[in-house]
């Protein structure tokens, strides 16, 4: 009886057992062999392409092959180590280590990442024991440092990092596919086991406004100017003013995308949207049209403008020495005079000229969302101090990034009104066509008589006054200079940066182009910046076939009417 009773709890207790094991821990047990049998292989998808107005490429993703090693089923591993380290220019031992594998059971492990078609097909050939390879999509960027600061690039694991693969990834990447399927603790497939397959779904390509060759030409330009002139660093932009669309955007240093682990971040920022300086007199544009817009002067109305003049705390003076003069508004911006500038400013009054500044768009970001873009910093009307009247007209007290002053410059030559960038030309269709992006927000921010009586201004500063390096033979050049002083822990120092902005053919504007320059020598804006930009300029408007303006472009019409007269040689 002793004996059955023992049996008895003890078959009731499995049986207990069982119960719970079916019931209650069932769901458990079945997602546990389920992830014993299951193995879940992923696949890339491929990321779109990014491509410029043209559709010629400027990132793509190709096919390599990530080459694996199965530790358990190797046979040799020393001598396979050596064969592969040949071909794949790797050291010995880093590829025996793969090989090998970390701990005992290990049956994976990688031993090279997005490894070119030529060596894979090599490695392909030998037929090593327990190496393996899948294709592996790489992002390559054809052009090498051609717009690289502003592509960003992705890295070896497909994290996207930087730039325009960071800001347009959702529509880049696409979705992963993966196959699911049954497999024995050995890692054979089941037969007549189900299996499960989803492919990948490629990602969206995006055109960009860029103009491939003008983005090539103003790159090269701009290295060359910071070397020729001795700089830290550049900036130069190119963009329309009436659709906001930026054809060009470089900046010096640069990097080279396809070996990015080479370079330091501070080569990789954008500098041209994410870092600030204080302009300096090319600010000066909008205290001028910001007067003439209020009505407070016109271009013929008279100062009294000494060599310095002091205002609250501060003394300001001109670039040089002179006596007290009579200038007018056209003179004041013509010969870039700090003092008459300030003038101005006092008669305009500290509110009009706040407004006016966030008018043309300092203090916020300009709505191209670029990772990392910088809003500026415009000081509230608040904590203006008794010189700030003095220092802010002249481009002091506020600093700008170099794509918002040239969208202010843009507004002056859209008829005074402003246009939000674009970086984003379209997308490619389900059909393979382009599919435009929408036109970006745009608001007026003086009338077009202002605008037109600001471009005479800026006309006659190239034709005569501190912007002579800029002009081109055959268009009318409207644009200003700007030379300021660096401020360092917040005292001003004997380090400068070179502005020079303006845009071409004067009476109606094809294109706006900025350069900056940051502590050239010669300092002066118009000695360095000015050069650079009338040599970008001038390409610009040849490879975009805009036609010269005034007496050029009745020459050039006498001259194609000459050559279609019949017997000309």
């Amino acid at each position: 009886m002793a004996l059955f009773i023992f049996f008895l709890l003890i078959f009731g207790a499995m049986a207990a057992r069982l119960v719970v094991l079916q019931t209650v821990e069932s769901p458990a047990y079945a997602k546990l062999a389920e992830a014993q049998r299951e193995r879940s292989i992923a696949f890339p998808a491929r990321r779109g392409a990014i491509l410029d107005r043209a559709a010629r490429p400027l990132a793509l993703s190709v096919d390599y092959q990530t080459v694996f090693a199965d530790p358990g089923t190797i046979t040799n591993a020393p001598k396979e180590a050596l064969k592969l380290a040949r071909v794949l220019q790797m050291p010995g031992k880093t590829v025996r280590r793969s090989l090998k594998g970390t701990w005992s059971g290990d049956r994976f492990n990688y031993v090279a990442r997005q490894v070119a078609p030529k060596q894979a097909n090599a490695i392909r050939k030998m037929n090593l024991a327990g190496i393996g390879m899948q294709p592996e999509p790489k992002r390559v960027y054809p052009s090498g440092r051609l717009a690289s600061q502003l592509l960003g690039f992705v890295n070896v694991d497909g994290s996207v990092l930087t730039g325009l693969e960071l800001q347009y990834n959702n529509l880049l990447q696409g979705a992963p596919g993966h196959m699911t399927l049954e497999q024995d603790p050995a890692g054979n497939s089941l037969p007549q086991a189900s299996s499960s397959y989803y492919a990948p779904t490629p990602g969206r390509s995006i055109f960009l406004t860029l103009d491939k060759g003008l983005q090539y030409f103003t790159q090269q330009t701009l290295k060359d100017a910071v070397r020729t002139y001795h700089a830290q660093s550049g900036t130069a932009i190119v963009m329309r003013p009436k659709t906001g669309e930026i054809l060009a955007l470089a900046n010096a240093p640069d990097f080279n995308p396809n070996n990015y682990a080479r370079f330091s971040p501070a080569q990789e920022r954008n500098i041209g949207l994410t870092d600030v300086y204080e302009p300096g007199s090319a600010f000066k544009i909008i205290t001028a049209a910001a007067a003439l817009q209020a009505g407070a002067v016109t271009p013929h109305t008279t100062f009294t403008v000494p060599y310095q003049k002091q205002v609250a705390d501060r003394i300001i003076h001109d670039a040089e020495v002179h006596g007290t003069e009579k200038m007018s508004v056209k003179q004041i911006i013509e010969n870039s005079s700090n003092v008459g500038t300030v003038e101005i400013g006092l008669k305009l009054g500290a509110r009009r000229l706040n407004r006016a500044i966030h008018d043309f768009g300092f203090g916020q970001r300009t709505g191209l969302d670029f990772p990392g873009e910088s809003p500026g910093i415009v000081l509230p009307l608040s904590q203006w101090s008794g010189s700030t009247i003095a220092n802010v007209p002249i481009g002091q007290g506020v600093a700008v990034t170099p794509l918002q002053l040239t969208s202010a410059y843009a507004t002056l030559a859209n008829r005074g009104v402003w246009v939000e960038p674009r970086l984003l030309y379209g997308t490619m269709g389900s059909n393979g066509k382009m599919v435009p992006a929408p036109s970006g927000a745009r608001h007026r921010v003086v009338s077009a008589k202002t605008a037109n009586q600001m471009a005479d201004i800026l006309t006659s500063v190239v034709r005569g006054g501190t912007g002579v390096e800029a002009r081109i033979p055959g268009y009318d050049v409207a644009g200003k200079t700007g030379t300021a002083q660096k401020p360092i822990n917040g005292v001003y120092t004997n380090h400068y940066m070179a502005t020079f902005a303006g845009f071409a053919p004067a009476k109606d504007p094809a294109v706006v182009v900025l350069v900056v320059l940051n502590d050239p020598n010669p300092i002066w804006g118009g000695s360095t910046a000015a050069p650079t930009f009338k040599t970008i300029t001038d390409f610009a408007l040849r490879h975009l076939g805009v036609a010269p303006t005034g007496n050029a472009h009745k020459a050039a019409r006498a001259i194609e009417a000459a050559q279609a007269q019949p017997g000309h040689v």
